[in-house]
């Protein structure tokens, strides 16, 4: 009887932070126990995973996805005190792989096994099987990774594209942008693409054409009260859409995403109703002369809000197969 292989996987954000631990199996693995701890309430994360391995538990491998780019597999944290270095926690618990990715990364690691039933899909396209996957998530903030074949197996690249600058569609947005130059020296993507981005929307709104931080609602109840028809909260929700998906449309431009961009995140989820209407697709593909090239490339919203660790565990399960993402077919 063979040796039963066990791995860890996990998903590092600014809150909480979720464990898995499963073990591989033919359909990708199985989960044999799940936890979230709120991450203020450690010192590390090594006293999370003392908390949660069993004594003389040794997973194969584990998998790590933290916020952050990454120098050596180790990162110090910005939302937390931790510094995480996977040499220090192989040697700790005894893991003889640790591997520490960037949360959209992980992510990214998740887009060829979800199941159907994680997605929405705005835009049909004609997608290629081997065809590059471009992921774009706005939440805490706004990240972004690809998915791409390299040698016959599928690779990620990691970005810090959600810094890139914000392009302004209209004499909205343009007032939009000049307001958050005013503000913050620069109007970058994330400034807008995300939950305190669509608050700084809401505000701009609110103060026609100002930012008025006293003005503002949180992110959740603007979603509320989207929910509820109030007309300021609607046109929020309108506009943080559109730049959304025209920020996914130069993202499909700069990666060829014949694959499929997906949308991720906690926020796109929240707010399919804004994300399905037709000014919002029509946006993600308004780039002439390259529309046409647009309008093939099939856009997805991901439901499932537990990516990173789905992604992490997947890359997981991989690696105790000793291989990466699988072949590209």
């Amino acid at each position: 009887m063979g040796v039963r292989m066990v791995f860890l996987a996990a998903d590092i954000g600014g809150t909480y932070t979720r464990l898995l631990l499963a073990e591989p199996c033919a359909t990708g693995w199985r989960t044999l126990r799940e936890q979230r701890f709120a991450g203020h309430d450690y010192p590390s994360l090594a006293a999370i995973l003392a908390q949660f391995l069993s004594p003389g538990e040794r997973p194969e491998v584990a998998c790590i996805a933290v916020a952050g780019p990454l120098e050596d597999q180790r990162i110090q944290m910005t939302n937390l005190p931790w510094l995480l270095d996977a040499a220090q926690l192989s040697e700790q618990f005894g893991i003889a792989k640790v591997r520490l990715l960037n949360d959209f990364a992980a992510q990214a690691y998740a887009l060829n096994a979800l199941p159907a039933s994680d997605l929405c899909t705005l835009q049909v396209g004609v997608p290629q099987a081997a065809g590059v996957r471009a992921l774009i998530g706005a939440g805490t903030g706004l990240g972004m990774a690809l998915l791409l074949p390299c040698a016959g197996q599928w690779q990620v690249l990691a970005s810090q594209g959600g810094l890139a600058d914000f392009a302004p569609q209209g004499a909205e947005q343009l007032a939009l942008c000049q307001a958050l130059q005013s503000a913050y020296g620069r109007a970058s993507q994330e400034l807008l693409l995300s939950g305190h981005g669509l608050e700084r929307i809401y505000s701009f709104l609110a103060g026609r054409g100002v930012l008025l931080n006293a003005a503002s609602l949180s992110a959740h109840a603007i979603s509320q009260a989207g929910e509820q028809q109030e007309p300021l909260a609607c046109a929020a929700l309108r506009l943080f859409a559109l730049t959304f998906a025209a920020s996914a449309g130069n993202l499909a431009l700069f990666s060829l995403a014949h694959g499929g961009v997906y949308l991720s995140g906690g926020i796109a989820p929240k707010m399919l109703r804004f994300l399905q209407e037709p000014a919002v697709i029509a946006a993600f593909a308004n780039k002439p002369p390259m529309g046409e090239l647009l309008q093939s490339i099939p856009v997805h919203v991901v439901l499932n809000e537990q990516l990173g660790l789905f992604g992490a565990a997947n890359l997981a399960a991989q690696l105790c197969r000793g291989s990466t993402l699988g072949d590209v077919h």
